[in-house]
């Protein structure tokens, strides 16, 4: 039996390892930046210097960042969790012309421009957005509600920005689930609410893994929903190393924040991995 040429695949495996060489490329060329010393007038100096991390580790205001986005973009995630497994089961259960037609609304959402899915959000919770002229038109209040330019405005805009990375993943966790295996449990004695924690939820945990990591990175680095939606009031992590890099062009500093928040995320998807790996039913 002849072995097969290695040759023919090359054309296929190129340009994905070119751009894997180039990813690392560019993550060396930051962690060197981050040992260099800051020479002033946006000039790097030559040496090894751990100053960029005592800066940035001895500034209780470049550390407020980071605690912000990490708590902002928890509680984020937990309520893009919830939102995102309804619309799933939702989906789950629909009929095919449901399903197409929510399936439909998320890939429109999904595939449109980050900055204008962001914009449209202004357009609703601004002063004269549609919420607050309902809300008064109802005369529920008397005068707008603040929802821009704070934190429940980039929250907000975090949560529906971001359910298309929760839902796609549940869904096909579910979608995964025989047919079968609900009618059997119910078969058994179980009740609808008993099956659905018992079985269906125990079948998801997968599903929900990878969409909890995804959407928390997402959101721990997002640059545009807070610099759209924060207003320069409550920026986040990634608008702190966007200023020092382009405004203040302190490239050391800035990439060590960079990876300093990239060591965080490598830890938080580790723990998670582990937290949902328990989770997991046993075969």
């Amino acid at each position: 039996m002849r072995k097969a040429s290695f040759w023919p695949i090359v054309p296929l495996v190129a340009p994905a390892l070119a751009v894997v060489l180039f990813f690392f490329a560019c993550l060396g060329v930051m962690v060197a930046y981050s040992f260099l010393p800051n020479a002033g007038m946006a000039q790097v100096g030559t040496g090894f210097t751990l100053a960029n991390y005592g800066r940035f580790f001895g500034n209780a205001f470049y550390l407020a960042y980071v605690s912000r986005s990490l708590v902002l973009s928890m509680y984020c995630t937990a309520v893009t969790l919830v939102l995102g497994y309804a619309v799933a089961y939702l989906m789950y259960r629909a009929t095919p012309r449901m399903l197409l037609l929510i399936s439909l609304v998320l890939i429109v959402q999904f595939f449109t421009a980050y900055v204008i899915r962001t914009y449209a959000i202004m357009l609703v919770l601004g002063r004269n957005g549609l919420i607050n002229q309902v809300l008064m038109g109802l005369g529920v209040i008397d005068q707008p509600l603040k929802l821009l330019f704070n934190e429940i405005g980039v929250a907000i805009g975090m949560v529906l920005v971001s359910i298309p990375f929760m839902v796609f993943p549940i869904y096909s966790s579910l979608h995964a689930i025989p047919k079968n295996l609900e009618p059997a449990a119910q078969a058994l004695g179980a009740s609808p609410l008993r099956c659905f924690w018992s079985v269906i939820l125990p079948l998801t945990i997968p599903g929900i893994a990878a969409g909890v990591v995804i959407v928390y990175l997402f959101e721990v680095t997002a640059y545009i929903i807070p610099a759209l939606l924060g207003g320069g009031y409550y920026d986040m992590v990634a608008n702190l190393i966007y200023s020092k890099a382009m405004g203040a062009m302190d490239y050391p500093l800035s990439s060590a924040v960079a990876m300093t928040m990239l060591v965080i995320s490598c830890v938080i998807v580790y723990g998670a991995q582990k937290a949902f790996g328990r989770l997991l039913p046993r075969r």
